[in-house]
């Protein structure tokens, strides 16, 4: 680990935000009993845990059964923001027709990316029985619906999210693609087979801002972990930002602090610390 980058002293933390794939989840897509237990011994002295990610609520939520933890969440990448009642503290969509013109340029021009709509609860794929949406099913234990999205998201008006998979020559090249043709939306890798697409408001950066003032507490009391682009503004929002050794280099550079990779238990070594 980089010396200069290296944390350790105690932390005046009040509360924690953390992205979960490849931060608090290890490559088994668990989180780690003793990570898990100081967690909740936080939750208990007053120190809420935040899960940020661009999961979909339900994808959050069964995490944070696992935790055992009651705190707000921030799902896709700072879109929408639910309390502990599960009422909607903010919510920022993409507008239907922009998203139904994107979806159209994805199937005309990238055929080989599998595009995931989401909105809410609702996870929208052309093809159920295609190996990337097999996959995620299996990772956040949730299950996609076959539909088409003018018609499933036309009493909402909008979308939350494009998650597009492939390869990561495929995702490099839709990615400068939408970034250069859609200024106005926000495209983030959150690793090399993956691209999330979101209005260009959705900031993970949002989550903390909302959530520091829903609990009174500042920025300056706050701690973030990470390990994708998309967690890079949200880990320099917060006074102890952290990147995941597991992170790419870009990620890694950019963050504060470093602490050890998701697999090394790197967010309990820094917890541990807390006053």
């Amino acid at each position: 680990m980089e010396q200069q980058k290296q944390c350790t002293e105690k932390l005046d933390c009040r509360i924690i935000f953390s992205d979960i794939d490849g931060t608090l989840l290890d490559s088994s897509h668990h989180v780690q009993k003793d990570t898990g237990k100081k967690i909740l011994e936080l939750e208990k002295r007053g120190i809420p845990f935040i899960l940020v990610s661009a999961r979909m609520p339900d994808g959050v939520r069964v995490v944070q059964r696992e935790l055992k933890t009651h705190s707000p969440i921030v799902c896709y990448s700072g879109g929408l923001i639910l309390d502990e009642g599960n009422r909607i503290l903010h919510s920022c969509q993409m507008n239907l027709s922009l998203a139904s013109e994107v979806k159209e340029l994805l199937e005309r021009e990238y055929p080989r990316i599998c595009c995931n709509t989401y909105g809410m609860n609702r996870w929208i794929v052309d093809d159920d029985q295609n190996p990337w949406v097999i996959r995620e099913e299996r990772i956040t234990e949730g299950k996609a619906d076959v539909g088409r999205i003018r018609q499933v998201f036309a009493q909402d008006g909008g979308i939350h999210k494009f998650l597009l998979m492939g390869e990561p020559e495929d995702i490099l090249a839709v990615e400068q693609r939408l970034r250069n043709d859609y200024p106005e939306l926000m495209a983030a890798r959150s690793n090399a087979n993956y691209l999330e697409v979101m209005d260009g408001a959705v900031h993970k950066s949002v989550g903390v801002r909302v959530l520091c003032r829903h609990y009174g507490i500042s920025e300056n009391e706050a701690a973030a972990f990470g390990d994708g682009e998309n967690d890079i503004d949200m880990i320099q929002a917060v006074r102890y930002g952290f990147a995941m050794a597991n992170a790419p280099e870009t990620v890694r550079r950019q963050a504060a602090y470093l602490t050890g990779s998701n697999d090394e238990g790197g967010i309990l070594d820094v917890i541990r610390r807390i006053r």
